[in-house]
């Protein structure tokens, strides 16, 4: 039997969101200079400076630099500038990471305007008469509170919500604009986390182009966060380690040509020996909460593979095959309910596995 490849090598060094971290930062927030223009423009706006006193003027730079060190860890944990941008998928993840360690933090350091008169927070020069402009927009008001709005709890669509709940920039424009103000330390590398590792493909054979699929796909790219993309990533790797043991146990490459019988064979196998691992990772999308595979499955993917769907059709469809199924002719999806035929999986696999299959290798 193949020795079953370890694909715990493909697990990021990365603390888990809602774990506080625990490594120290490569650089301290001091030498990140790009965000800091928001404070010279606090610091400089001469009509805001004539409205809002010197005591409340303070008070908001206050606020604003310790959204700036926590929106800077949360940058460097999850090592989303390892390639040196900032893209909507990285917007995703620094919301989810800011909103689970610092959420009460962030609501009283953005603040808000107060019935009774009083802003809070960096509201005490947000909306006061800032005129500096910042990519076209107002640098205070605009841009800066736009910003600010990626520690708030957001519905997962594609725009951020305000301090009141309402929509806001969306996680393009904000991507947009920090990849900008950020620019120069991204080139530097000074945000770059070495200890965190994308997700690569982990058992050398066809079935690498899932994960090579899900990092590229662009409505994934546009509709999650990369967090979700490392999860789907990993979840793959997982179910493909176990698929190419099942293979091998059952003898199931010997003919040159995957059948549907030797489907039915990696089928059993699986189940007999890998069914709550299985189904562990493929997950599922109850209850509103994604897990494993799902976290990519049904998200908006749009890259095609042999006609269909790459991800919500292909994959997901290969990966029924750990599910045990009472049909003859059909697998079964996690819900219990039919899904793709063992002959058309087979299909697919021959494809994927073609080059494997003609060396022999599996």
């Amino acid at each position: 039997m193949m020795k079953r490849r370890s694909f715990l090598k493909t697990l990021l060094v990365i603390p888990a969101v809602g774990m506080l971290p625990s490594m120290t930062l490569a650089s301290d927030s001091s030498q990140i200079v790009g965000l800091e223009k928001i404070v010279t423009i606090i610091e400089n706006d001469k009509r805001l400076n004539q409205r809002v006193s010197s005591t409340d003027i303070e008070l908001a730079i206050t606020a604003v630099r310790r959204m700036n060190e926590i929106l800077i860890e949360a940058i460097f944990q999850t090592g989303v500038a390892n390639d040196g941008i900032i893209t909507t998928r990285d917007t995703r993840e620094l919301n989810d990471y800011i909103n689970t360690n610092y959420k009460d933090e962030w609501i009283e350091l953005h603040g808000d305007d107060e019935a009774d008169g009083q802003d809070t927070g960096f509201h005490k020069v947000r909306g006061n008469g800032a005129r500096t402009k910042l990519f076209g927009k107002n640098a205070i008001n605009k841009v800066a509170d736009n910003i600010y709005h990626l520690g708030f709890e957001t519905h997962r669509k594609n725009r951020l919500l305000n301090e009141d709940g309402n929509k806001n920039a969306s996680f393009r424009q904000i991507a947009t604009w920090l990849d900008a103000l950020l620019r120069e330390d991204l080139a530097a590398g000074r945000l770059a986390n070495s200890d965190v590792e994308e997700v690569v493909g982990a058992t050398g054979t066809g079935l690498d182009k899932g994960v090579e699929i899900i990092y590229n796909d662009v409505g994934l790219n546009k509709k999650i966060s990369l967090g979700d993309m490392r999860e789907g990533a990993r979840a793959v790797n997982g179910m493909n380690e176990l698929l190419l043991e099942a293979i091998s146990a059952t003898n199931a490459a010997d003919g040159g040509l995957f059948t549907k019988q030797d489907m039915q064979n990696v089928n059993q196998y699986l189940v007999a020996n890998h069914a709550g691992e299985w189904a562990e990772l493929h997950g599922d999308d109850e209850t509103n909460e994604e897990t494993g595979f799902h976290k990519v499955q049904n998200d908006g993917a749009k890259t095609k593979l042999f006609g269909t769907n790459a991800i919500n059709q292909v994959c997901d469809g290969i990966h029924h095959l750990g599910f045990a199924t009472p049909y003859k002719n059909r697998l079964v999806n996690e819900d219990g309910n039919k899904n793709k035929p063992f002959r058309k999986v087979a299909g697919w696999l021959n494809q994927i596995l073609a080059e494997e299959l003609a060396n022999g290798t599996l």
